[in-house]
């Protein structure tokens, strides 16, 4: 009973997690386009190149201490006011140096003290963005650890439609480069406000122990989280090295056409997460907990969340890839047209990119953060050497060529070093995942001249057949997510 309750804890919070990341998706996603047609090429190059900067150099104030604290409140939920704290106060410290050294890139590569002013504008979303979640990343640890991840998403989802409503009531202000950064920030603030509220109300719930900071504890913080963080700078290195190359082999106008690919697809990076931080807490448990059953719960979990990762992962990749010219193209005013190509191959990066996010999530819940290290160190090695010659080349359709093969590489090394203890083949898995990204694939393009809604609907409509017919899920893994959509709706069994 108490297996049972735990899996469907993990798919109910991942259900109500979706709902809100599909609020979210939507603002987000027509807010940001909203931004680029208003901007332009080269604007929006200079935004987005202070984006990427800090999204690299937030990940040293943040230092990986997120899943470090997640295990530890997971485990130890009556100590949660003295790590929360402790989590807070650290970061805090750590910001200084992070900021430092934003503007010290920024200056390399955009001197000037208009860049210099937005890169400033975009470290305050250090404090505030769930985007570069270094101490709103705290709170969030805390409603992980307890499988809360519903209220983080919903206060996602409550900064997106805050700038959305911006972007439409006052898109002039957004021609600005500068202006558009302090509104992008400003559109942050209700849900750090929100989401710290709620925290703070948590913690006085679940801690029975008085808070006690001490320097010791905070020392202790930071060596543990020195492999994550790490980690953490060699993966943000990996994310961010592409748009410095392009900044210097092409300049802001080729920045501002990756990115806004890039931005078509980033906003899937929540799907794998939601599933891999939903069940983080119990992968935390279980590796916490001694007894051979462990090893049977613990695979059974993961079984059930790499088969809805691979089903949505290929859903995803399939209709982006296969739709990239139309999301484009009119969103963006047919300005974007040497976006496509870049946007198909990226979709196609999500497919391993997905996995290697959720089996990061499964090492640090179950403290192999080394392993995770060595995977961030094939991401960064391969996209700094292979990405000169590609970028240099090929400008964005080599930044997307980079990313493909740094992330199949480190796929292929995670596969190879995560799954002990778990007894899961992951060869059918992946083959059945293959034949249904071939199917859809195939009937979106075959069924394109009769119009998109009906290719596209037939298309999703044979991948769901085919899961059935391929029988990717078991009948008790079936039987536990209509259980879950049927107690969304208030029927009990």
């Amino acid at each position: 009973m108490k297996e049972e309750q735990s899996s469907g804890g993990v798919l109910s919070q991942g259900v109500v997690s979706l709902l809100a990341y599909g609020v979210n998706f939507l603002a987000s996603f027509v807010a940001i386009i909203g931004m680029i047609r208003i901007m332009g090429k080269e604007p929006y190059g200079v935004f987005a190149l202070a984006l990427q900067i800090s999204a690299f150099t937030s990940m040293l104030a943040d230092f990986g201490i997120g899943p470090v604290i997640m295990r530890r409140l997971a485990i130890m939920p009556q100590r949660a006011a003295t790590i929360v704290l402790e989590a807070s106060m650290l970061r805090l410290l750590l910001m200084l140096p992070a900021w430092l050294l934003t503007l010290g890139i920024g200056w390399l590569l955009e001197p000037g003290w208009t860049f210099f002013l937005m890169l400033n504008l975009m470290l305050c979303n250090m404090i505030v963005s769930s985007k570069l979640p270094v101490l709103r990343g705290t709170i969030e640890a805390l409603y992980r650890s307890q499988s809360r991840m519903g209220i983080p998403t919903i206060a996602m989802a409550v900064d997106s439609i805050v700038l959305l409503g911006m972007v439409v009531l006052a898109p002039a202000l957004f021609r600005d480069p500068v202006q558009a950064m302090l509104l992008y920030t400003i559109s942050n603030v209700v849900g750090a406000v929100a989401l710290a509220a709620g925290g703070w109300s948590l913690t006085k719930r679940i801690s029975t122990e008085a808070a006690r900071i001490s320097w010791s504890g905070m020392k202790e913080l930071l060596w543990s989280a020195s492999p994550l963080a790490l980690f953490l700078m060699l993966n943000a290195l990996h994310v961010s090295i592409d748009t410095v190359y392009l900044k210097i082999f092409h300049g802001n106008g080729e920045v501002g056409v990756f990115n806004a690919a890039l931005r078509f697809m980033a906003p899937l990076a929540v799907f794998p997460t939601i599933i891999a931080i939903s069940a983080s807490p119990y992968f935390a448990r279980a590796s916490a907990a001694a007894g051979s059953g462990q090893e049977d719960a613990v695979t059974r979990l993961f079984a059930q969340s790499v088969k809805t990762l691979l089903i949505g992962s290929v859903l995803l990749a399939g209709l982006g890839a296969t739709n990239a010219r139309e999301l484009i193209g009119a969103p963006l005013k047919y300005a974007f047209e040497d976006a496509v190509l870049p946007l198909i191959l990226l979709f196609i990066v999500f497919l391993p990119m997905s996995m290697n996010m959720f089996l990061v999530e499964v090492n640090n819940a179950r403290g192999n953060i080394v392993t995770n290290s060595k995977a961030a160190a094939i991401l960064a090695v391969v996209s700094v050497i292979a990405g000169i010659p590609l970028v240099f080349y090929y400008a964005s359709i080599g930044a997307a060529l980079s990313k493909l093969l740094a992330t199949s590489l480190c796929l292929i090394f995670l596969l190879a070093r995560s799954r002990a203890g778990i007894h899961l083949a992951m060869t059918p898995l992946v083959r059945k995942s293959a034949i249904l990204l071939a199917l859809l694939v195939s009937f979106r393009l075959l069924l394109d001249d009769f119009g998109l809604i009906i290719s596209n609907g037939l298309a999703v409509a044979v991948v769901i057949s085919g899961m059935f017919t391929q029988q990717i899920f078991s009948p008790e893994e079936l039987r536990q997510w209509k259980e879950q959509i049927s107690s969304m709706f208030g029927r009990r069994r």
